[in-house]
């Protein structure tokens, strides 16, 4: 059984402990153009009149370089925890942002970021997609807009950076593979080693993220969405969306199973929607003038 969350540990930035507890249903955490925020899913479809319960631009972090912000135009991916959410933008930036003060107690500038998670021994690993194409370790000790990456492993379009507690490893999802990645973390050098891959069924990998149930991960591609069984090593479709094309992101709460979803216009042959769709029961809200490309449950998992 895999354990991607849920679990108390001492993370060397601040002292912080994160916690195992986990926010309501009704939140999502939205991205996809410059700011990322919060909203309640009120009984309404539409959010247009909404206030963010939080929100966040590159600009709200003096940190963060005045020439680095423009590479937060393109948001693609925002993992919260309790006290943090790690932001990752097509555009080349990385950041890790607390709540509370809107801090970014890391930053870094990476090609086409994708995807990010967090990693023991306070070290972040990044998915630079298509350009960079690389799985990436940095360390949180240290920002800058130049930094020279712990370890590199070479990997076709990485889009999804997932860490398993349990095996201590990293899952990393690419254009046609999905990795098992070791990270061999030693006194002077950092390496990176595949332990296993396995194949897409159909190409584009896109999105990355751990089952309620701890046993299976969700894969989405350009044509369809998966069920990866990580004990038998099976690609499973997942039948409400199992013919989905465009699935940019997926990611059931972790408690209820309460399936939200963003998939791309293909109306309008974009990479975005306005829409935030939900299964079980079956549900579409329209985030009025926004292009929403990830959208996730607001609820503390840990330290992806």
């Amino acid at each position: 059984m895999m354990v991607f969350g849920r679990l108390f540990f001492l993370a060397a930035l601040g002292g912080v402990v994160w916690s195992a507890g986990a926010s309501g249903e009704d939140r999502v955490i939205c991205c996809g153009g410059e700011e990322v925020f919060v909203v309640a899913l009120a009984g309404a479809d539409q959010l247009a009149d909404a206030d963010p319960v939080w929100r966040w631009t590159a600009a709200d972090s003096p940190e963060i370089p005045e020439d680095l912000r423009s590479h937060f135009r393109t948001t693609d991916d925002c993992k919260p925890t309790a006290e943090t959410i790690l932001i990752t933008s097509s555009s080349g930036g990385v950041a890790l942002v607390t709540r509370s003060d809107k801090k970014s107690v890391f930053y870094t500038s990476v090609r086409n970021a994708h995807s990010a998670c967090r990693l023991p021994k306070n070290r972040i690993a990044v998915a630079s997609s298509y350009g960079g194409d690389a799985l990436l370790i940095y360390s949180l000790a240290k920002s800058g807009v130049d930094l020279a990456p712990l370890a590199t492993l070479k990997f076709e379009g990485a889009h999804g950076a997932l860490w398993d507690h349990e095996r201590q490893r990293i899952w990393a999802l690419g254009d046609h593979e999905l990795l098992l990645v070791e990270v061999q973390d030693g006194a002077e050098h950092v390496t990176l080693q595949v332990q296993e891959r396995w194949k897409l069924p159909t190409a584009g990998g896109h999105d990355l993220m751990p089952a309620r149930d701890a046993r299976h991960l969700f894969v989405t591609t350009n044509e369809a969405v998966y069920r990866f069984d990580t004990q038998n090593s099976k690609f499973e479709p997942f039948a409400p969306l199992a013919k989905a094309k465009g699935i940019k992101s997926i990611d059931e709460h972790p408690e209820t199973g309460r399936v939200v979803y963003q998939q791309a216009d293909a109306a309008k042959d974009v990479w975005w929607s306005d829409k935030i769709r939900l299964l079980e029961p079956e549900r579409t809200i329209t985030v009025a003038d926004e292009r929403l490309y990830k959208v996730r449950w607001d609820v503390d998992r840990g330290a992806r």
